[in-house]
């Protein structure tokens, strides 16, 4: 066993028709800087990415990774970079079943790690690799993995991998649909890995209104093993949550566009503006 006696997963195997909220532990003030894991569902992956960029810059810098057990007790994880050296401090004093203790170490850098279905963030201390947070996207490791988006003006284009259609709309009152469409493996890993970013298992607060007209819109539904989520928001929503579908709507049209299939298709032919 490392220096650190958890490995901050995110065990999204294990999601089923859980909807219910995670318990969150009443004596901890969470912080908006906080990066937070619970039970597979993660918050602020972005603040360990800046973290991971200011070390690669020799810029001061300080991230909180917050791990919740089972139980619903929180292990802290706190990094602090001075410009040289990073200094790292574990504390299990909430866990009601950990050892009690705060260890402190010091490490020479970090590093960020990305492979088609895991990324992992990794301390050298002294020379020995620590693993800190990792969380996977190999869609072959779950039972089930479907989704079908609707987006875009009107919501007439469609990702259907259920039923393996694909819609486009090329607005000028005509649509193209392929029939038996398939993502790659790789794809669709791709499309799990912004879902996962997009911390999508958790609850969110979107907004369908938009005083702009016309406007894109966008409904999204995700089969993953035993549980289904589903989400239906408009470009006008500038939330935290909307942001955060907004990025992973991005990320996943893009893989749809760079599709061979997908590419085959005619051009948008006229416009909505």
């Amino acid at each position: 066993m490392g220096k650190f006696p958890f490995i901050v997963t995110m065990l999204f195997f294990l999601f089923g028709c859980t909807n219910e909220s995670i318990h969150m532990p009443n004596d901890y003030p969470k912080q908006k800087s906080d990066v937070i894991n619970t039970h597979g569902s993660i918050e602020n992956i972005e603040q360990l990415d800046q973290f991971v960029n200011h070390v690669k810059s020799e810029k001061n810098a300080e991230v909180r990774i917050v791990h919740y057990t089972i139980e619903g007790d929180p292990i802290l994880l706190d990094l602090a970079y001075d410009g040289k050296i990073i200094q790292a401090k574990y504390d299990n004093t909430l866990d009601q079943f950990g050892v009690g203790k705060i260890d402190k170490y010091s490490c020479e850098s970090i590093s960020k790690i990305e492979t088609e279905t895991k990324t992992s963030y990794e301390l050298d201390c002294g020379g020995q690799q620590e693993e800190i947070l990792h969380f996977d996207y190999d869609t072959e490791q779950q039972d089930k993995f479907d989704f079908h988006l609707k987006y875009g003006f009107n919501k007439k284009n469609e990702v259907d991998t259920v039923n393996q259609k694909l819609i486009k709309d090329l607005q000028n009152g005509e649509i193209v649909a392929v029939s038996d469409f398939q993502f790659g493996r790789n794809e669709l890993n791709q499309i799990y890995k912004a879902m996962i970013l997009a911390n999508f298992f958790a609850e969110k607060k979107l907004t369908t209104s938009c005083n702009k007209e016309p406007h894109e819109s966008y409904d999204l539904t995700v089969w993953i093993n035993g549980g289904e989520r589903h989400f239906e928001w408009s470009e006008c929503d500038k939330s935290k949550h909307g942001l955060q579908m907004k990025k992973m709507k991005n990320d996943i049209i893009q893989v749809i566009q760079e599709n061979e299939t997908y590419k085959s298709l005619p051009p948008v032919k006229g416009s909505y503006e």
